[in-house]
């Protein structure tokens, strides 16, 4: 084997590798800070929950809960022009409270968009029974890009969403 063979496999080799552990940190990208956003959730009956007016009930984000999770995050307010997510849904009993909100870096197939997909199957796996409220939580309080995993297949995958 020449030594230009080898060069060129351990480069294959060492960019595979630098992907492999930037993966995690790309996936990363969307999950907040533990310490600045545990998750905070109402005590929420399940009969409500799954009414189809809870969603619409939901108050927004005042200025101080925008201002607080944002300064938690070392961001000026005035200077913040992305999207404040709730790291549990409020479709699953989430709160406006900064415990519960961050800034949300949507990059890859980990969007703002596949968090509200797999919100959505996880509503509707909760009203039909089939998980707990509190397991719904616990899934995006833990890693919801794993939960999408889970839930609704690899992206790109041939029946994922």
């Amino acid at each position: 084997m020449s030594v230009r063979n080898v060069c060129v496999r351990r480069g294959i080799t060492a960019v595979a590798a630098a992907c492999a552990v930037a993966l995690p940190a790309i996936a990363a990208a969307q999950l907040p800070n533990n310490y600045y956003t545990p998750g905070k959730a109402e005590k929420v009956d399940i009969k409500q929950l799954c009414a189809a007016t809870f969603d619409a009930s939901a108050k927004p984000i005042s200025d101080w809960q925008k201002n607080e999770t944002l300064t938690r995050y070392g961001v000026r307010p005035e200077k913040f022009s992305g999207e404040l997510e709730h790291l549990i849904p409020v479709s699953l009993g989430g709160t406006n409270d900064p415990d519960n909100l961050y800034p949300f870096h949507g990059q890859g197939e980990y969007t703002l968009e596949a968090k509200q997909r797999l919100a959505a199957k996880l509503h509707e796996l909760v009203c039909d029974g089939k998980i707990s409220l509190k397991q719904a939580q616990e899934i995006f309080k833990k890693d919801w890009t794993k939960g999408y995993k889970q839930y609704l297949g690899a992206m790109n995958a041939p029946g994922g969403e």
